[in-house]
């Protein structure tokens, strides 16, 4: 099980090596994104839906931005590809909001498992204040469990994007070549989660503005981490 786990060290790297080398579109799109998300996420009742279901739209046109190695021009027309872009391809459109469709349905569930716990909607010292040892005990271990969930849950989307993007899958096809990843590179591919979606849960118990500050330096280069290492593994056909 995850003979090279180390391979994961230069997919980060390499990461933030393509956010650079491109960072006023990169930087551009994640302001817009976290802009558009921040007034979406605002709306009474369907905020956050709406946040969970175009989220992955965004996320597959990063993918298929970042396969076009030499694409250069109008930053804007590129932007508005990777925001609007997926959506006017007919071949990808409903691939992609089918996994959107998937991602909402799981993400409601870990939302109402969250609660349920009383781990999600509060600071992390007011989960900690006034209980215990075991108690504070109880609750680390909750929390770990409701970030492991979530971020297999957001790696696994991704990496379905991945495959539907870039491989040509289909939803199901792709959702079994991810499977199949897990199984061969868990270690690996929860690397990845680590770095880059654990500081994102922890930024959201933090306040906004801590958030924010994270998500400009996390949420691009782990889309673009899934890329190198999607493109890698395939290579060496670990998802076959």
């Amino acid at each position: 099980m995850d003979k090279d786990l180390s391979q994961a060290g230069p997919w980060i790297t390499g990461a933030y090596a393509l956010t650079t080398a491109d960072l006023m579109l990169w930087a551009g799109t994640t302001v817009a994104y976290l802009a558009v998300a921040a007034v979406v996420s605002d709306l009474p009742l369907a905020g956050e839906v709406l946040v969970v279901l175009f989220t992955p739209v965004i996320a597959a046109g990063v993918l298929r931005e970042a396969a076009r190695p030499d694409a250069t021009g109008d930053y804007t027309l590129r932007a508005r590809d990777i925001f609007v872009g997926i959506l006017r391809d007919p071949e990808l459109a409903l691939p992609v909001m089918s996994v959107a469709t998937i991602l909402l349905g799981a993400w409601v569930s870990l939302t109402v498992l969250a609660m349920i716990l009383g781990v999600d909607g509060a600071s992390l010292g007011a989960m900690f204040a006034h209980r215990d040892l075991l108690a504070r005990i109880f609750t680390g271990v909750l929390l770990a469990i409701f970030w492991g969930l979530r971020v297999a849950l957001v790696m696994t989307a991704l990496y379905v994007l991945a495959a539907t993007v870039l491989g040509a899958a289909r939803p199901l096809e792709a959702l079994e070549q991810t499977l199949a990843l897990w199984r061969k590179q868990p270690l690996t591919i929860a690397s990845l989660g680590v770095a880059f979606v654990v500081p994102l849960i922890l930024a959201a118990y933090l306040g906004p503005w801590i958030r924010t500050l994270v998500a400009l330096v996390t949420v691009i280069p782990l889309t673009l981490a899934v890329y190198l290492s999607y493109e890698s593994l395939r290579a060496q056909g670990s998802g076959s």
